[in-house]
């Protein structure tokens, strides 16, 4: 497990698979001899909570439930709104330039390059539309909600919207992002010819299985971590009025 005085060069040397994590925390290469908390701090991040994240990303037995209830609502949603640019920004468009690569320098008949690029195509409109619904409706409705717990006299309008709607709705959209994704590699896996470009069509695969790892660590900080705490204080603020 990484701990705060461990040299932040040999956390990554020894973990490349938390190279993807670093822009979302806006940490840059250049390390230095500067321990984990040194860089954290010298960033203005919050070096427990980029070790629970990390440590979560490293071991898939690591719980860390615990330790990420110890943070706000709005740090975690500063998190995600960081990883889903991550996603838009360098995960997803370094995977479609290299399938659109690979169709262009393959032997595959029309067809079966439309069915590639459409079905990849389509995850990505599914995708970025999941996205959205989450940063322009899911996360400032948490930010509000914690901002709501605080106060005395909580807004009648939000109390009401409470009574109709649960973050619990929110929980099923994941489970079919990842699957989707499975499935693409399946089709070039399992029933396209071989492709000539060995090399770029294993980078490709590669790559998939990566996003799909990374998705589904990011589904867990949301599923397992977020939403059954703003589910406890929608019950929470809920019970509050009602027993006022």
């Amino acid at each position: 497990m990484i701990t705060r005085e461990w040299p932040m060069y040999r956390v990554v040397l020894e973990n490349h698979q938390l190279l993807p994590l670093l822009p979302r925390f806006n940490l840059k290469l250049g390390f230095g001899e500067k321990s984990v908390d040194e860089v954290c701090r010298t960033h203005g991040v919050n070096t427990d909570f980029f070790l629970e994240i990390a440590n979560a990303y490293l071991d898939e037995l690591y719980v860390p439930e615990e330790g990420l209830a110890l943070f706000s609502l709005s740090t975690m949603v500063d998190y995600i709104t960081s990883t889903h640019s991550y996603f838009t920004d360098i995960a997803l468009p370094v995977v479609e330039e290299k399938i659109f690569r690979l169709m262009a320098h393959s032997a595959l008949s029309e067809r079966e390059v439309n069915l590639v690029t459409d079905f990849f195509n389509d995850y990505k409109e599914d995708f970025m539309a999941h996205l959205s619904q989450e940063e322009e409706h899911i996360l400032p409705y948490v930010v509000e909600l914690e901002r709501q717990s605080t106060q005395k006299e909580p807004d009648p309008d939000f109390i009401q919207k409470l009574q109709t709607y649960s973050i619990r709705e929110f929980e099923k959209e994941h489970d079919r992002l990842e699957t989707s994704l499975r499935h693409l590699s399946e089709l070039i896996i399992k029933y396209l010819p071989p492709f000539d470009d060995l090399q770029l069509c294993h980078q490709v695969l590669n790559d998939l299985v990566a996003l799909m790892k990374d998705l589904v660590d990011h589904a867990d900080v949301e599923d397992k971590v977020l939403i059954p705490r703003v589910a406890e204080l929608e019950r929470k603020l809920l019970n509050r009025e009602t027993t006022a």
